[in-house]
């Protein structure tokens, strides 16, 4: 059985500004921001990028700000990627559950740490994810994933 993946899904969504940009096959412009700032934030996503990276893993930023950030920059119609501090499974969940439009994984070595990041990151039977907040998917008219 295959399932989608962010390439091949059929969602349309035009809030999800830099999946959109990858499959229109145009190269995205993006920024890190590393201060814990939701103002900067707002700033940075006004200059016309089309996705900021949230840096949690060398910047100042937790979970607060990495929320505040995320709402922030969505708003604006910019992509929110958050670069996770280290990727086990709790920390991927609270990323995920902020409605972050991507993630960047660091210290990724082996084929086994990626299928755990995947893991972790889907629902099942794709993974082993569990439910958070349904508010993300509420504001990007997403369809709850059913067993």
């Amino acid at each position: 059985m295959s399932y989608p993946t962010a390439q091949t899904t059929t969602i349309q969504n035009p809030r999800l500004r830099l999946l959109n940009k990858i499959r229109s096959g145009e190269f995205p412009l993006m920024t890190f921001v590393a201060i814990p700032s939701v103002r900067q934030a707002q700033i940075v996503a006004l200059t016309g990028l089309d996705g900021i990276i949230i840096d949690c893993e060398h910047g100042h930023i937790g979970d607060d700000a990495m929320h505040n950030s995320v709402a922030a920059i969505s708003a604006l119609g910019v992509s929110p990627i958050i670069r996770v501090r280290r990727p086990t499974h709790d920390i991927l969940k609270r990323v995920l559950d902020t409605g972050a439009h991507g993630l960047m994984i660091p210290q990724i070595n082996t084929a086994e740490e990626a299928a755990q990041v995947v893991a972790s990151s889907k629902f099942p039977p794709q993974g082993v994810r569990g439910q958070g907040s349904a508010f993300q998917l509420l504001a990007m008219a997403l369809q709850h994933p059913s067993i």
